[in-house]
């Protein structure tokens, strides 16, 4: 009987299948190991990885511990010296401190230039209402009868502010800015001072309040030839001092730290320049070899 080529067809493609089929799972055999092999060598190499990692972790976090103890250890020796460092610095020196708003408080200031040896003689604290210009006519009006203003009301009243605490010499007037909520003072402004350390900062930008308030101060120092230095602490929102030292006044742009304190104490002495950490500052603090100028 002659076989029957469907038969042989048949039998061939099985032949094959059957191999294809055992091919394909000592392949899948082969490939699962080495999968496992691979996935096994990961794990190791990630462990490894982690446990370094750790390793280092542990390290670092020495080392933080390590350096937080002496930050501490030398704000400790900070806060012990500095007292010593500037004592009697600034000794007999009359000094007014004239804070431009009342979102940042600087009356911790007074108390380091006391310990120099400077005599606190007022702290003033402008308002807002300062910048009411009905409100300084009416104190005009009521308080100077007849009194013509041929400038900017603002600027008269910066100017009598500034005369005022400088000289010591119209108390009225200051009890008048009191009296309508103009200004806050601490101290006496029946006394004429050596010296004035203006502070700014604030929390928003306000080019207006500098122009009207700070640059009409330092003005007014400047003619009266009264000494005058800008300060602000290192964290405000909008900063004052590149402003200040645009009207060349000395600045110390971290007076909130000790050394900020150091150098406006050092800077008061006689080492005009622009201390502090922004980037306005030229140096951290003065340089006590260089001669003091008088």
């Amino acid at each position: 009987m002659i076989p029957n080529m469907k038969f042989y067809v048949i039998s061939i493609v099985s032949i094959f299948l059957a191999l294809a089929i055992g091919i394909y799972i000592g392949f899948s055999l082969d490939a699962n190991e080495v999968i496992v092999d691979q996935r096994d060598d990961l794990v190791t190499k990630l462990e490894e990885k982690f446990d370094y990692l750790k390793e280092e972790n542990q390290n670092l976090k020495g080392e933080v511990d390590t350096l937080e103890l002496e930050n501490s250890q030398y704000a400790n020796f900070s806060e012990v010296i500095y007292p010593e460092i500037i004592k009697n610095r600034l000794s007999g020196l009359k000094v007014a401190i004239i804070e431009t708003n009342d979102e940042y408080i600087y009356s911790g200031i007074g108390k380091t230039l006391g310990m120099a040896g400077a005599d606190v003689v007022s702290i003033v604290t402008i308002k807002d209402k300062f910048l009411n210009e009905e409100l300084l006519k009416e104190i005009y009006l009521n308080g100077e009868k007849n009194v013509e203003i041929k400038e900017s009301i603002i600027d008269k009243g910066v100017e009598d502010l500034t005369n005022a605490i400088i000289s010591g010499d119209n108390e009225d007037i200051i009890q008048l800015y009191r009296e309508y909520g103009l200004i806050n003072i601490v101290g006496n402004a029946d006394e004429p001072v050596d010296y004035i350390v203006i502070a700014g900062g604030s929390e928003k930008e306000d080019f207006d309040r500098i122009n009207y308030l700070d640059r009409k101060i330092v003005e007014v120092s400047k003619k009266l030839e009264t000494p005058i230095i800008g300060i602000e602490k290192t964290k405000v929102n909008f900063s004052y001092i590149s402003e200040y030292k645009n009207y060349r006044i000395s600045t110390v742009d971290n007076v909130d730290t000790v050394i900020g304190k150091v150098a406006l104490i050092m800077a008061m002495e006689g080492r005009p320049g622009y201390y502090g950490v922004k980037p306005s500052a030229e140096s951290l603090i003065p340089n006590p070899s260089e001669a003091i100028l008088e």
